[in-house]
């Protein structure tokens, strides 16, 4: 479908276990690139040859628009911004993950200690929330918060708040063509986590994004779009059908959750201990990435009173069901 329209998929390589992240290339007035991938070389070298494919150089690029910060996406956008002076684009929630203060790296702490990880996992995933590696400084930043449009010769797309994996994740959608370019936020062969992210007005300093996830893929399937470019993998020419199963997908594992949570307040279960028995064989960082997925099913089953939670003297997260 893309082939007659001015968008270019340029698969572009990580070091992750993810794979490939998908940078577009909007062949309009203005050159804009969505999602430009790592401050990596071999990606950089990809993104060079691909522009020279369709007939362009980085120097042409006026727009980097980021879906979400997560490095993966966005860390290339300050070097070609400094190459070519190109505007970048992102949600106003995102700029803490992008830039984050030392507050934001403490608070983020905080929240991974409320869930009773190791020392270890913490310190790994303090080098990803300090976006160290595979990022390039951005100096300038285009903010925004409301869900304008983002405007070509001819054409326009607007720039849709979608939270859940993110704060700020964002997709766009061309009305027109009925095309929405989903980030992470819809991907083809896996679902992907609800983010972990501080908030000081909830008594366990967590917000609610697996809440936010499921109303993102029920607001997809009322939208229908007839093609979806994801962050990850092939494009998803159903996405309405596929968000309505991700929904469900989320709503069953909430089931299955519970049921491991233990009967009685005197024991409760950290989010961590039951990451471990959810997912027994994962390893490195993907135990952050479980326990991610398992808090925020843990809050969700809390916040609808199908179990509860008590914050143990060492300000951990206990979750446990009522005795009946």
């Amino acid at each position: 479908m893309t082939e007659k329209l001015p968008v270019a998929t340029i698969a572009l390589p990580t070091p992750f276990p993810v794979g490939d992240v998908n940078a577009y290339l909007i062949k309009a007035d203005p050159v804009t690139l969505v999602d430009p991938g790592l401050f990596y070389p071999p990606s950089e070298k990809l993104l060079n040859e691909a522009l020279e494919n369709n007939g362009l150089q980085m120097s042409d690029i006026r727009r980097v628009v980021i879906t979400h910060g997560h490095l993966d996406h966005y860390g290339m956008a300050g070097k070609i911004q400094e190459d070519t002076g190109a505007e970048v684009i992102v949600r106003d929630e995102e700029i803490m993950l992008i830039k984050p203060d030392q507050s934001y790296i403490d608070n983020t702490t905080r929240t991974l200690q409320r869930t009773g990880m190791t020392e270890e996992m913490i310190g790994s995933s303090r080098v990803f929330v300090s976006n160290v590696p595979y990022t390039y400084p951005i100096q300038r930043i285009s903010a925004f918060s409301d869900e304008s449009y983002l405007k070509f010769s001819g054409f326009k797309m607007r720039m849709l708040h979608m939270p859940g994996h993110s704060w700020g994740h964002m997709c766009l959608h061309w009305e027109e063509e009925n095309i929405l370019f989903s980030g992470d936020m819809l991907l083809p062969d896996i679902s992907a986590v609800p983010s972990l992210r501080y908030d000081p007005g909830m008594k366990n300093l967590r917000r609610r994004s697996l809440a936010e996830m499921i109303s993102s893929m029920e607001r997809i399937s009322r939208l229908n779009p007839g093609l979806c470019l994801p962050g990850h993998g092939d494009a998803i020419h159903d996405p309405g059908a596929l968000a309505n199963t991700r929904a469900l997908f989320h709503h069953n594992r909430l089931d299955e959750i519970c049921n491991l949570v233990p009967f009685g307040e005197e024991t409760g279960v950290t989010p961590y201990h039951l990451s471990k028995i959810y997912y027994p064989h994962v390893k490195g960082y993907d135990q952050v990435l479980a326990v991610m997925e398992v808090v925020s099913h843990l809050d969700f089953l809390s916040d609808e009173g199908r179990i509860a939670e008590r914050i143990d003297d060492r300000g951990v997260s206990r979750f446990f069901r009522m005795l009946q």
